[in-house]
């Protein structure tokens, strides 16, 4: 049984509102019942990604793209030792899903690596290690806020993007936590993102207020990696969909008409079709030379000390960017776009957990995504033309971000 993009959203939606139902007014045995028989529906819906068979070229995959990471299952014929942890890390070899002490005695594993690192080397004979082309990956991801707006005693909306699908990423199951407890509804937009609104009716200076997202993925590394821009290997001219020329649009935070991104354009290839992929390391090659990283801004809000009453004020307008020669990822996602849009590329923002970044419309080939991470949680993907920050809340009071983290344990998909 297959059900469409959409069918599996509606359904999620429903269980979901319903497991919230329950929650906030106790045992409904009908819709306790209807939950789970919606969640039984969307397991056994999932045969196109289990039955994925498409061959991947790994050794094309390692010339074009040695630094990316991948997973492999470690089977070794004796548990491993911490002489063994030792020599998988001298071949780039880290656990992925655990501390390095949670894998010592165990038989298998899963360790992150480089293909750089893998392509070509010989591990001792009692070692053996698969490199993984689908997966299953559980987790949690958990975002929390503090109020700092001193003496303020009111009401407060939250509303924030939970785990959602990517390319070769199939959601499964999700499950959504608010503490404390209020009434809270899951929406998925269009583009579907899966919005979880709180409606608090009373709050106050020092009131901590928690989301936990649990999740469940499919992984599919084929899919994930026909995504991929940086592997896409020739031109390609085709009309681009009605439904895609928003995306060459100015947008809310995106200018095209910014006179560094008309220069830019300028200096391009001309006449078409172009090489979307040449003029996209054209653009990070000038990113490169021109905006420095902003480790601060990262550091202050993954460690907590960055507060708003507005997300929107993270994300810093590109005329900024350009000039303090400085930026974090949601300021050069937002730069990306204009300039690429300003090229008559079809450019939207996307983001995971702890990162943005872009997508871009291939003519020919679709949607290929700027930055791909095989563990990585997507969590928005802008439904339009304009930038939207994944967290809102009303009123705009000051909010600090305590917590934002991710765990995740990985599974094989055995053949």
């Amino acid at each position: 049984m297959t059900f469409s993009y959409h069918e599996r959203n509606n359904l999620f939606l429903r269980r979901d509102n319903k497991m919230a139902e329950t929650k906030r007014f106790g045992p409904n045995w009908p819709f306790l019942f209807q939950a789970l028989l919606i969640s039984l529906l969307l397991i056994v819906s999932q045969g196109p990604v289990a039955s994925q068979t498409t061959a991947i070229n790994w050794d094309r995959v390692a010339q074009m793209r040695p630094d990316l990471k991948v997973l492999v299952l470690v089977k070794g014929d004796r548990p491993i030792s911490l002489d063994d942890l030792a020599l998988l890390a001298d071949f780039g070899m880290i656990p992925a899903d655990r501390d390095p002490g949670l894998v010592l005695g165990l038989r298998r594993a899963f360790f992150s690596v480089r293909l750089k690192n893998w392509i070509g080397q010989t591990l001792p004979a009692h070692i053996h290690v698969k490199l993984l082309d689908r997966f299953i990956m559980n987790g949690m991801y958990r975002v929390g806020f503090r109020v700092e707006q001193e003496e303020y005693q009111g009401p407060l909306t939250l509303e924030i993007t939970g785990p959602r699908d990517g390319f070769g990423k199939q959601l499964v199951h999700s499950e959504t936590l608010v503490r404390p407890h209020a009434p809270h509804r899951l929406h998925i937009d269009n583009m579907g993102n899966r919005w979880v609104r709180v409606n608090y009716s009373k709050v106050s200076y020092r009131e901590t207020i928690r989301f936990h997202f649990a999740f469940k993925y499919m992984t599919d590394m084929a899919t994930l990696l026909d995504h991929d821009l940086m592997l896409l290997d020739q031109s390609r001219d085709g009309p681009i969909p009605e439904a895609v020329h928003p995306f060459l649009n100015p947008g809310y935070k995106i200018n095209t008409n910014l006179p560094q991104a008309v220069e830019w354009t300028k200096e391009g290839v001309s006449g078409h079709p172009f090489d979307v992929r040449s003029e996209y390391q054209r653009l990070t090659k000038f990113m490169k030379d021109t905006i420095a990283y902003d480790n601060q801004k990262r550091n202050q809000y993954f460690g907590g000390r960055a507060i708003y009453s507005d997300l929107d004020d993270m994300y810093q307008e590109i005329t900024t960017t350009l000039s303090r020669r400085l930026g974090a990822c949601p300021d050069t996602s937002l730069l990306e776009c204009a300039f690429l849009r300003a090229r008559g590329i079809p450019c939207r923002i996307a983001g995971r957990f702890a990162h943005f970044f872009t997508h871009v419309y291939v003519p020919g080939k679709g949607w290929m995504s700027t930055s791909i991470n095989p563990v990585g949680i997507p969590l928005i993907i802008a439904p339009g033309p304009d930038h939207v920050p994944y967290q809102k809340w009303r009123p705009s009071i000051l909010l600090r971000t305590i917590l934002i983290e991710a765990k995740v344990r990985i599974e094989a998909m055995e053949d």
